[in-house]
């Protein structure tokens, strides 16, 4: 765990990092336009959408054309995962560089938090796109692995920006002694 310390080298993790973030920026606004078509749900709503009832009031707002670009948008998201997951890791183990001791270990250890999530997504995406199979008898475990790999991929996402967050923190407050 201790080789996070010096690998990858500075220089290569901030170019890893700066790259994942184009390509997650990028793919972001991709989204933004792309999924137009499902408001006023969006797939974060399917994603937690947990019952049958649910899903398909949404399917419903959505119609067939809605349905067919929530399909596209889960598989432009399976582009998303690398991205955001080299982008987080990458933030992360440069935050745990910056501290010492315990909150070092912390880090190191989140840095592989990223990769957690994105292989949640994944299952996700897999869920939900067997949902939109069956629209009219969406499976009832499917949604309810949707919504706990939903739940899952946005805690640890969020664990690792307080991290960052706390680091920061940290770095400003014994800077100031």
């Amino acid at each position: 765990m201790h080789r996070l310390a010096e690998f990858p080298t500075p220089k290569t993790l901030r170019l890893v990092t700066a790259v994942a973030f184009l390509f997650t920026a990028a793919i972001f606004f991709v989204f933004r336009v792309h999924d137009r078509p499902l408001r006023p749900y969006d797939i974060v709503a399917f994603e937690l959408a947990w019952t049958p009832q649910k899903a398909e009031t949404i399917m419903g707002v959505w119609g067939e054309a809605g349905s067919q670009t929530a399909r596209e948008s889960l598989f432009i998201d399976f582009g998303y995962l690398p991205a955001y997951s080299f982008f987080f890791a990458g933030l992360t183990l440069m935050a745990a560089r910056a501290v010492t001791a315990r909150l070092q270990t912390l880090g190191f250890v989140l840095t592989f938090a990223p990769f957690g999530s994105a292989a949640s997504d994944a299952i996700e995406n897999f869920a939900l796109l067997s949902v939109l199979r069956t629209p009219t008898n969406p499976s009832a475990f499917a949604l309810t692995l949707a919504g706990v790999c939903a739940t899952l991929k946005f805690s640890l996402l969020v664990i690792c920006l307080l991290y960052m967050l706390g680091a920061f923190i940290y770095r400003r407050v014994r800077g100031a002694r």
